[in-house]
Formats: C-alpha cells, sequence, structure tokens
C-alpha cells in the first residue's frame, strides 16, 4: 500500500496526495497521465487519470474514485493543503497511522521504491523533456506568430503591455497551425494542450520551463476579469499550464541584479517593464513559489512585491522568513486595497504609472 497523505477539506472532501514515484507504470494517453491506481491497488487498467499542468486527477474506477494530487506537479497546492489540515483550517491531515495531531506540516513519508519505479519515473522525465524541448525549438516561430496574430496583439494592448515589451521577454503564441506543421503525431499530440497560449518562457534551475495563458474565448475588447469569468462559466481549458520544471519569468539568473523586485505573474513582470524597470530588476514566480536555490548568490536584497489577497499576502511572509534565513535583505510592498486593481498588471492597465506608485517608492528605498 502506498504511504500517501489524505487531507479533508472545508467540505468533507477526501484528497491523496502522492508522490511521482507512486505513480504505477504511468503513460501518457492524450493531454493526461494514465496510470494503475496505487489506492485501491487495481492491476487491471489504468484507472487513475492524472492532468500534469495542474498535478489533480482522479480513479474512475467506482469502487475507488478518489481524488489525487501529484506533490511535485503542483507543490504550491500541496503545501497549502498540508498547512491547511495541519494548523486545523479545513479539518486534520491524517496519514496512514491516523491523525498526526501536529500543528506544523506533516512531512512527506514516500516509500522506497520497487525496483520498477526508476523506470516509471523516467517515462514521466522523458516526456516531460520533450514537450520543453519541443517547446523551445518552437520559441523564434512561436514569437513570429505573435506578431502576425490580430488576437494576440489586441490581448496585449487590452494588458497594456506593448508588443515589443512581451517579444523582448520572450513572450509567444502557440497557434493550432503551428502545431498541425509539425511532422511527428507524438509531438502534435504533446502540444495539443499548449494551442492557443501566449507562451512565456520561464528560468528553471537547471533547465527552461514554459508557462502557457489561454486566448480561448477571448474577444476584443473583454478584459482579464471578464475573460476569467467567461472560462470558469465554461469550466475549461485551464488558463493557466506550466512544464514540470517550470521556472520562473526573468532573465538567466547568472543576469540577475543585486536588487530584485519578485511579483506573482507574468504580466505584472511585462507591466513593470513597460514603465522601465530594467529587465534584470524583476522576477516574476509564475505563481507564488520560489525555489530558494534558485536564487543566485549575487541576489543581496528582495523587495517582495505580490498579489493583495489573501495568497499573496501569506506568499510574502513565509518568503520574507526563507530569505531572511538565507542572509538576504528582505522587503514587502505591500498592495493598496484602494480598488484600484489586484494586481500590478491591473493597476498599471487602469492607472499607468500612478497605480505603481506605492512600488515605486518602496524600490527606491532599496538604494
Amino acid at each position: 500500500m502506498a504511504s500517501m497523505i489524505t487531507v479533508f477539506t472545508r467540505r468533507g472532501k477526501r484528497i491523496e496526495i502522492l508522490s511521482q514515484s507512486e505513480l504505477r507504470y504511468p503513460r501518457l494517453t492524450g493531454s493526461r497521465v494514465r496510470a494503475f491506481c496505487p489506492i485501491h491497488g487495481s492491476d487491471h487498467q489504468r484507472s487513475l487519470s492524472i492532468d500534469p499542468a495542474s498535478g489533480w486527477g482522479y480513479c474512475f474506477n467506482a469502487a475507488c474514485q478518489a481524488k489525487v494530487l501529484i506533490a511535485e506537479w503542483n507543490p504550491g497546492a500541496a503545501h497549502q493543503l498540508l498547512v491547511a489540515n495541519a494548523s486545523g483550517g479545513r479539518g486534520q491531515a491524517i496519514d496512514q497511522e491516523g491523525p498526526t495531531g501536529s500543528q506544523t506540516p506533516p512531512r512527506f513519508r514516500w516509500l522506497s521504491q520497487p525496483e520498477e519505479r526508476p523506470s516509471t519515473v523516467s517515462v514521466l522525465s522523458r516526456w516531460q523533456e520533450e514537450e520543453r524541448r519541443i517547446l523551445q525549438a518552437l520559441e523564434p516561430t512561436m514569437q513570429a506568430a505573435l506578431k502576425s496574430s490580430s488576437q494576440g496583439r489586441a490581448y496585449l494592448r487590452e494588458r497594456a503591455i506593448p508588443l515589443e515589451i512581451a517579444l523582448t521577454g520572450g513572450v509567444g503564441l502557440l497557434t493550432p497551425t503551428i502545431i498541425t506543421r509539425l511532422t511527428r503525431s507524438k509531438q502534435r499530440r504533446l502540444l495539443q494542450r499548449w494551442s492557443g497560449r501566449l507562451i512565456f518562457p520561464l528560468q528553471a534551475e537547471t533547465t527552461r520551463g514554459y508557462i502557457g495563458r489561454t486566448l480561448a474565448g477571448w474577444q476584443h475588447g473583454m478584459d482579464e476579469n471578464a475573460h476569467k469569468r467567461l472560462l470558469e462559466r465554461l469550466g475549461r481549458p485551464q488558463r493557466w499550464i506550466k512544464t514540470n520544471p517550470a521556472g520562473c519569468f526573468s532573465l538567466p539568473r547568472e543576469q540577475l541584479a543585486p536588487q530584485l523586485i519578485v511579483v506573482e505573474g507574468t504580466f505584472d513582470r511585462l507591466a513593470l517593464l513597460a514603465a522601465g524597470f530594467r529587465a534584470n530588476e524583476v522576477v516574476a514566480l509564475a505563481g507564488t513559489a520560489l525555489p530558494l536555490s534558485w536564487l543566485p548568490a549575487q541576489v543581496r536584497s528582495v523587495l517582495l512585491a505580490l498579489d493583495g489577497d489573501e495568497g499573496g499576502r501569506e506568499a510574502a511572509a513565509r518568503l520574507s522568513a526563507q530569505l531572511r534565513e538565507q542572509g538576504r535583505s528582505v522587503s514587502c510592498c505591500l498592495m493598496p486595497l484602494d480598488g484600484q486593481g489586484k494586481d500590478w498588471n491591473e493597476r498599471w492597465r487602469l492607472s499607468g504609472r500612478a497605480g505603481l506608485q506605492p512600488l515605486l517608492d518602496s524600490y527606491r528605498r532599496l538604494y
């Protein structure tokens, strides 16, 4: 039996947090990963279906129907679930031995791997490496597609991002036409979930990752909030998907300045670049997690300028403590709750440079 960690949501829904290495004989089928379910122990069919972009999956065996989260594919969600459960916020976390009773997040205790597991992991690794390799090879083609796409250019204008800023940052557009021109069916299948997305290159520790923002359903004049509501109403596709590993939206790590501004979203970084900040000064997490080993030694001070919602404030507090433990100087710029936007890109779109004034003031104090 796998030593998964079981947590419960506030509404009582049970979720099993698994390690990638616990997936038994995974196989890429379309845009999903299928594996034998380690929860009920089926050896007859790959009943566990997982979306590799989000890490969430389920077992369609009628006797199991487990909902799962693969920790390595969505570490932010796994961390939040564990912290919330351990603190009693969403019920008490339990593992195979019963309630933890602990006020700190339970530690992952994965089982030792049977002999076939290393090859299991390598199957996923090869697929993920191939996905990143194809996206990297297509970067010039995707940038050309963004330049020629009226929809892509209009979307950037709606978010007040000049096309030149986006292109300099390596942003491209993966159109269905680009995918159909690929000669190998496996490549077309791998990239299908990326079709119709703005693609942002990310800097991981040892490789290059990507994150994609869907333009499905977007129309001229529709702002990001209206588009989000449309996608939620349709139920698909996901607004954002990532490769594994992903990384941060920035210049290569060795080129970063000693003083950094760290924001959440890719469009937040583009907004700051449009406002005149230098490219080596701004890093976008593409989420709220920052692997501390990612920051190079030359970075001495960090200004955390995350979103103004609860998740952003919690992440700022967590990252502040972690960065100070590394001996770095840390400052925080809290997003004003003045109705002028929930993130820096929205404030830039609505108010221009005036919307970024709190961040500008905080940055000046770094020098």
